[in-house]
């Protein structure tokens, strides 16, 4: 015989953490007609009985009948009060369970308009509520053992996962992932949309799903940074602002490195940069002032009502100084470098398209940087030849 209840009731003292609680906690009950079932209003009361459950009481007082308990009547054919059956009693909280956590374990590979295949982590919080007990105690409770919400989480949680990187898959065609961190409360709703079928045959349904950080890789970090100081100097996202910012950089490295190539290769860098600056102030200025950048000399103005043809791609060179590579670097620094000595005929460079390293003589596009001259002429007295006499009064 089992324990005889006269009134049936759950009090949670789980802090909270419980869904559902067994009455009794093992075997079955000897109830009768006549008994009262308590049931709060944020519960629900299942009547379970060799794998199957069987009536249902929702918030309020009970006192179990044949009427309210057709099933179990039906099944134990009951008829008198005092004609006693045996069953459990789950009860089941129907409040939403919050902060429940998730994120990928693995990055997630998307294809990015801009950066090419990047992977990119997201970590957030899911709420769910039970919104049939029956199907809930059935498919989950009887089955795993389930009783505690944090034992929930860590089933849910993964499905959560796969169908929140199925979707950003999807959402990413044709996107960057420049604009995901914007669309997060977007992608919240697509996930509740997407996992309604998964939760509902388990008796769930999700409750709430925040998204809270997408992160990117610390490269693609980097490039976002590199073109937000771009812009904020006036420096156009192409590849000569690029060349300039990646110049600048160079200039500043080797000015917090006492260790590096050393005073005149930094004066020679500076010499390059200061050549530079014209064209990087007339750029920043450009959109400000309302005149375009100079022609050059002889170059005909644009016809009216014609835009200026783009500025041609600034050519740039990797060198080989001081047993390291450096660069890369444009002519404008080469020719500073060279007039300091630090650059020569022999020094091997390499640029985009050449098949490998090559004495900087060889290569034609430098021969402007060795055709000035390379430092003064000697002075008078030091071995070179007399000066001319001064001219005759």
């Amino acid at each position: 015989m089992g324990l005889r209840l006269e009134v049936i009731k759950w009090e949670d003292r789980s802090g909270g953490t419980e869904i559902v609680h067994r009455v009794p906690e093992g075997g079955m009950a000897d109830i009768k007609l006549g008994a009262r079932c308590i049931v709060m209003d944020s519960q629900a009361a299942v009547f379970f009985r060799n794998g199957k459950a069987m009536d249902t009481f929702r918030g309020g007082t009970h006192t179990l009948t044949t009427e309210n308990l057709p099933v179990v009547s039906k099944l134990f054919k009951l008829v008198y009060a005092d004609a006693p059956f045996q069953a459990a009693v789950y009860y089941v909280s129907l409040k939403p369970f919050r902060d429940m956590k998730w994120g990928t374990k693995e990055p997630i590979m998307l294809e990015d308009t801009k950066f090419g295949f990047v992977n990119v982590r997201a970590f957030g919080k899911f709420s769910i509520r039970v919104v049939d007990p029956q199907v809930f105690i059935a498919t989950v409770v009887g089955t795993e053992g389930r009783q505690d919400a944090r034992d929930i989480e860590r089933w849910f949680k993964d499905v959560v996962c796969a169908r929140f990187s199925d979707l950003l898959a999807e959402y990413m065609q044709g996107k960057s992932v420049l604009q995901l961190q914007a669309k997060r409360d977007e992608l919240g709703v697509a996930v509740k949309a997407r996992t309604a079928d998964d939760f509902a045959k388990y008796g769930i349904e999700l409750y709430d799903f925040l998204v809270s950080s997408i992160s990117l890789p610390e490269a693609v970090k980097k490039a976002i940074d590199q073109r937000g100081a771009m812009g904020a100097l006036g420096i156009g996202a192409g590849g000569q602002g690029y060349m300039q910012m990646m110049a600048a950089n160079a200039l500043r490295d080797a000015a917090q490195n006492p260790n590096g190539p050393g005073p005149m290769m930094g004066a020679g860098m500076g010499m390059g940069m200061g050549m530079m600056m014209p064209g990087m102030v007339a750029g920043a200025m450009q959109p400000h002032m309302g005149y375009g950048q100079p022609q050059g000399y002889g170059a005909p103005p644009p016809a009216p009502g014609m835009a200026p043809p783009p500025l041609p791609a600034a050519v740039a060179f990797h060198v080989a100084l001081n047993g390291s590579q450096q660069g890369p670097f444009d002519l404008g620094t080469l020719q500073g470098l060279a007039q300091q000595g630090q650059f020569t005929p022999q020094t091997q460079v390499w640029k985009a398209g050449m098949a490998g390293w090559s004495p900087a003589g060889q290569v034609p596009e430098l021969a402007s940087v060795f055709a000035a001259p390379v430092g003064p002429p000697p002075l008078p007295g030091a071995g070179g030849p007399p000066p001319p006499p001064p001219p005759m009064s």
